[in-house]
């Protein structure tokens, strides 16, 4: 095989994060032309078909995403890096700042940058390719071969109320959902069907939604300050019993749910991200 260059392989790279030859001539300041001249050295040189045209734009083969990963290797890529771009919801910000914070061993003296979430799927994968997030944890993303994607925690889902409600006893009923206002959280659709299973049941559509918010931690703060209620992940519970005076309870059958949250990245930063272990975090959550 003829040796293949840095340029070639930085081209192949931008083509499979950018998904087209147009968006990658212009992150690379090149003209089309350049590009395809590239990819037909390679296929003259190599006999190497990198790419295959689809509706959704150039799907990259293995051995593109092969090299790709050379590229990663050759442009340090996969050295250590200093700082991880993290967005994920408020909870899990939480927990996992939490566990960090106790762990220097976990972190190596890397900074974990915490941003807010996009609400929109296709702008969390947008950013995932073009690694402006570098972990990306929530609803499972439309699937893409330079992302990875993992099931991070499947819980069932509960009842939250304050600690000393004064109107719900032991067990939590149909009567209770029906006569309580709710706190909702509020993400995008598509996000959210990714997370909670049965969205759309008539329970569900029928709840007197007092208050909506994206920040489920500011949610938990209104459920232990009023007599609202709300459905969370029981994976939640220890962590925010610690925090505000709430309790929980389990749902009738006609409500039980199940939450799944997913772990996106870059598949160029998989050696890195394995190093930080995420998923011992909460393992228990299975």
């Amino acid at each position: 095989m003829t040796e293949i260059t840095i340029k070639q392989l930085k081209i192949i790279n931008a083509l499979i994060e950018c998904g087209s030859a147009l968006a990658a001539a212009r992150q690379l300041a090149l003209s089309p032309s350049a590009i395809s001249y590239s990819l037909n050295q390679l296929k003259k040189q190599n006999g190497l078909t990198l790419f295959t045209r689809t509706r959704q734009g150039l799907r990259p083969t293995q051995e593109a995403l092969d090299l790709q990963k050379r590229y990663a290797d050759l442009a340090s890529l996969q050295s250590r890096k200093r700082e991880f771009v993290i967005t994920t919801y408020s909870l899990i910000e939480m927990v996992l700042a939490e566990h960090m914070a106790g762990q220097a061993s976990v972190t190596n003296g890397s900074l974990m940058h915490f941003m807010t979430m996009s609400t929109s799927d296709d702008e969390r994968l947008r950013k995932l390719k073009h690694r402006e997030v570098d972990i990306d944890i929530g609803g499972r993303l439309p699937e893409d071969r330079s992302i990875v994607t993992s099931r991070y925690l499947h819980s069932a889902t509960c009842i939250m109320g304050r600690a000393d409600h004064p109107h719900i006893g032991a067990q939590f009923t149909l009567d209770d959902w029906r006569s309580h206002s709710h706190l909702r959280w509020q993400r995008d659709l598509g996000s959210i069907n990714g997370i909670v299973e049965k969205l759309d049941t008539q329970l569900l559509a029928e709840r007197d939604i007092a208050w909506t918010s994206p920040n489920l931690l500011t949610l938990a703060w209104l459920c232990s300050a009023t007599d609202y209620v709300m459905l969370m992940p029981t994976v939640f519970q220890p962590a925010l019993q610690k925090r505000f005076a709430v309790q929980f309870w389990s749902p009738p059958p006609e409500l039980e749910m199940t939450f799944d949250c997913y772990l996106h990245y870059h598949r160029a930063m998989e050696e890195n991200i394995n190093a930080l272990a995420l998923h011992k975090i909460l393992q228990h959550a299975e």
